[in-house]
């Protein structure tokens, strides 16, 4: 038997299963703990009297910063950080985080989960409306719409009807018309324009943009009494091919001469945009797809259309009555977000929060609704103006520090409020592109030229090559918008 060699376990792995079966047990001693002050129903989750204000910053602070907290927060943080090591046997390399659980549901093929989910979504509906009362200036008022002028619903029924076509191209819920490359090339001016491509191919499609246009031209939208599920998510994708549709349309028209039919298509894709963004709750989503719509409408009626016009036949009023190239206000912005923060709670905060199985739940549910809340009254509170003038006064948004929030809570604020200064600087960028189209249709109508209505400088004008530009100033060096050759007619 002395030929036999015991087996000896690496030093490094006996004190990896030590430390691993330490953190395990502290962890979940702590997690048990917290457990046992955690609400199982949204009526039990109880507010803290002093609520976000300008006053106080919109933060609540007062009674966060507790020993028992720290410790979680620095035993949670360890722990993931320790089940991420290279040398860990039980390596994760993905550390589940607060909302996973009821993410693993939502996604979940299981009968079982889905009833799970289903019942989360109905709870989140009650705390939803329970956060609501304390928060009154959040709520949106609800438009009735009869369904046949809804233009949004019918936009819906649409793409949801295309997205269903195994006959379309493209992936699930990226489906588009399939307008030939050389024809889009053309929209943006990269290649000569060939009308009778171009006729052959909306003939192809005549019955479809028929209804794409008459759904444009619809003059309301509403997102009343639609299950949210359908219209959380807004691909731009097909939206964005039925607009460059609609655009070769009023190309094709304009050429031939008939400017009525042109200015029709315009005004459709110009509602389309308007049926993603003027809906009671838009998202920073549907906000993006709007601008990118009214953004290319723009640039290829001034760069396109109106050159394509007959002498003789370019009224320059209506032309900028279809294309509506007004700059928004801050107040726009607030609004936007306001839509923002109802359907990100909707959808995502207050199903999670409902969800009192989730092991990484936060042990301050009510402070991370109240900071997620502070955030978006901030915005109210700083982009209440109705003047373009005032975007320069409106502060940047930024998230703020949160470090009395639980690490859980934390990282939740911080995955729902990614992107949104980077939202902010998109939005204020359109508006700016929005002013200088204005400007380059007080041209056309032969008034002078016209300074920017933001910062109130005047715009730099080249009447030999036609070319208006921005400004020359430091605060417009991040647009990087190109100068407008404005038509000759």
């Amino acid at each position: 038997m002395s030929g036999i060699v015991k087996f000896q376990p690496p030093k490094l792995l006996l004190v990896t299963v030590a430390v691993s079966i330490a953190l395990l047990l502290f962890f979940g001693l702590l997690r048990a703990i917290e457990g046992l002050a955690r609400p199982s129903s949204p009526d039990q989750l109880v507010f803290r009297p002093e609520r976000p204000s300008p006053a106080n910053g919109f933060n609540v602070e007062s009674g966060v910063h507790t020993p028992a907290g720290w410790s979680s927060d620095w035993l949670e943080e360890h722990y993931d950080k320790f089940m991420a090591w290279e040398r860990n046997p039980w390596k994760q390399h993905a550390p589940r985080g607060f909302g996973d659980h009821y993410f693993e549901l939502l996604n979940s093929k299981d009968p079982v989960d889905q009833l799970k989910a289903k019942e989360l979504l109905r709870l989140g509906e009650e705390l939803y409306q329970k956060v609501l009362k304390r928060y009154p200036e959040l709520a949106v008022a609800m438009r009735e719409v009869a369904p046949e002028r809804n233009g949004f619903l019918k936009w819906l029924e649409l793409a949801e009807r295309f997205d269903a076509d195994p006959n379309r191209p493209g992936d699930h819920g990226a489906k588009q018309l399939g307008i030939p490359q050389p024809l889009l090339d053309s929209l943006e001016g990269k290649v000569p324009w060939e009308a009778a491509a171009a006729k052959a191919w909306l003939a192809s499609e005549k019955a479809l943009l028929e209804e794409v246009k008459a759904i444009g031209l619809l003059p309301e939208q509403s997102v009343n009494g639609i299950d949210i599920d359908r219209w959380f998510f807004i691909s731009a994708r097909f939206g964005k091919s039925c607009s460059e549709a609609l655009m070769l349309e009023a190309r094709l028209a304009a050429e031939e001469g008939n400017v009525a039919a042109a200015l029709e298509s315009v005004r459709a894709a110009r509602g389309l945009a308007d049926h993603f963004g003027k809906v009671e709750t838009p998202t920073l989503l549907a906000i993006t797809v709007q601008i990118l719509l009214e953004m290319q409408v723009r640039n290829q009626v001034v760069s396109q259309i109106i050159p394509a016009l007959p002498a003789g036949q370019f009224d320059p009023q209506a032309w900028e009555d279809a294309v509506s190239p007004a700059p928004a206000p801050p107040a726009e912005f607030a609004r936007v977000m306001m839509g923002e923060w109802n359907v990100t709670a909707r959808k995502f905060l207050m199903p999670m929060l409902s969800d009192f199985e989730d092991p990484r739940y936060p042990r301050d549910p009510d402070l991370l609704i109240d900071a997620h809340a502070g955030m978006f009254l901030f915005v109210l509170d700083s982009h209440a103006s109705e003047s373009p003038a005032d975007w320069v006064k409106s502060p940047k948004i930024e998230i703020p520090d949160l470090g009395y929030l639980s690490r859980s809570s934390r990282n939740v604020t911080d995955n729902l409020m990614v992107g949104s200064r980077a939202w902010s600087k998109g939005f204020v960028r359109a508006q700016h592109q929005a002013a200088i189209t204005q400007a380059a249709f007080a041209l056309m109508k032969g008034q002078p030229v016209p300074t920017d209505p933001i910062h109130g400088l005047p715009y730099i004008w080249d009447p030999a090559t036609r070319q208006l530009s921005l400004p020359a100033d430091p605060a417009f060096n991040e647009m990087q918008l190109k100068p407008i050759t404005v038509p000759r007619h």
